[in-house]
């Protein structure tokens, strides 16, 4: 087992300043003797420190490159799996809500076509408003950040936008804004790559063209 493992990288996310290792073993839910042996190796890495303190030994945390790495990948983990837990959230929802703008041009396109925003991880979700405090409750309870306003820099991140009577479509499972209603979306901001887009995908005779300007050096 090499030195980043699921235990490593489970010490370093939950270990705090002055803690023993049976209280860590603990809390991460290994056990004591494989918490004490990579406590003992990240030690020899510079990561952690253990100092006797009266019968027990604890930990200093040593906030040193490979720390802030080991954080970095655990942070990137715990991103990967939120965003997971998002998506199979919504297709057991029971709540009237759908995607919208890029989110539903990525579903509607299959894929073919993804906006910046879907790529950072960031949906736009739109939800009856009597259902918001419901959807508020279900995303703080997978640990999962959402935004009415300002942009935050948690990932994945939901921006809610509350609505009223807005119709539902299905496509892959996923709730979404009826294609006419996302092909006139588009039409309004005048998304001609997306359309073409549609267009071959569900032959709806838009007769649009979309092409890049390409320039001869």
């Amino acid at each position: 087992m090499g030195m980043i493992n699921e235990i490593t990288a489970s010490i370093v996310k939950n270990a705090r300043d002055g803690e023993s290792i049976h209280s860590l073993s603990a809390k991460i839910g290994f056990a004591y003797s494989a918490v004490y042996k990579w406590v003992s190796e990240l030690e020899g890495y510079g990561v952690i420190s253990l100092i006797r303190k009266g019968n027990k030994n604890v930990i200093k945390i040593n906030r040193n490159l490979i720390y802030k790495k080991f954080k970095e990948l655990s942070n990137a983990v715990s991103s990967i799996e939120k965003d997971r837990a998002f998506w199979d959230l919504i297709k057991t929802l029971r709540l009237r809500a759908r995607f919208v703008k890029g989110t539903a041009a990525a579903i509607w396109t299959q894929g073919s076509f993804i906006t910046g925003d879907f790529y950072d991880r960031i949906y736009f979700l739109e939800v009856d408003r009597k259902d918001l405090p419901s959807l508020k409750n279900i995303l703080k309870k997978q640990g999962i950040s959402y935004a009415e306003k300002e942009i935050s820099a948690k990932r994945p991140l939901v921006c809610i936008i509350p609505g009223d009577g807005f119709r539902i479509a299905r496509k892959g499972g996923l709730p979404v804004m009826p294609l006419n209603e996302f092909v006139k979306w588009c039409k309004d901001l005048q998304l001609e790559n997306i359309l073409e887009q549609l267009d071959l995908l569900y032959n709806l005779g838009l007769k649009v063209r979309y092409s890049e300007v390409a320039t001869n050096a």
